[in-house]
């Protein structure tokens, strides 16, 4: 399954500081490239949205955003402030324990949904309103995280972009 979902789409991973070891475990098996926040200046902030921009658009398949802490804020930052052409590339975002602590304005965008499916697993309890406010779905960290759950939600997410572009081709085919 963890070959099916990296041949299918390409993993940015971001953290600030180190991942979690489920996650670091998820990270390398699908080889994904990770990508760190860096510190808290405006400097370091625009650079890591030129960072993620760059990756996604130098793909050669889908992108998946996987993110922790303060890099789901940034995950939500860039999606929302990013031109279309760089969004519809994103597949999806598994973001886990997005950062409720002070400072999280770091990452600041406007209140609407992500443009792209997402799924927020929530380990505090405290995290329903901003998942709302993504138009993300919310799952208990226990079906998620355990037992292999968090390299399901890639496989199923990248399963949707198989399942898209077969609609497309089919869609193309009619055209002809």
């Amino acid at each position: 399954m963890v070959a099916i979902a990296a041949a299918r789409c390409s993993v940015l991973a971001l953290f600030d500081g180190p991942p979690p070891p489920a996650l670091g475990e998820a990270i390398e098996r699908l080889r994904a490239t990770l990508l760190p926040l860096g510190r808290e200046t405006d400097g370091d902030r625009n650079l890591l949205g030129a960072r993620i921009d760059r990756f996604v658009g130098e793909a050669d398949r889908q992108v998946i955003l996987l993110a922790h802490g303060a890099g789901c804020r940034a995950a939500a930052w860039w999606a929302r402030l990013s031109p279309s052409h760089y969004v519809q590339r994103v597949a999806g975002a598994i973001l886990v324990d997005p950062t409720t602590q002070a400072g999280a304005d770091r990452f600041a965008s406007p209140a609407t949904f992500l443009p792209f499916r997402s799924v927020t697993v929530d380990r505090s309890g405290q995290i329903e309103a901003l998942a709302r406010e993504w138009g993300s779905e919310l799952l208990a960290p226990d079906s998620a995280v355990r037992g292999g759950g968090l390299l399901g939600l890639i496989e199923r997410l990248s399963g949707a972009v198989v399942a898209h572009d077969v609609r497309t081709a089919e869609k193309l085919a009619r055209l002809r």
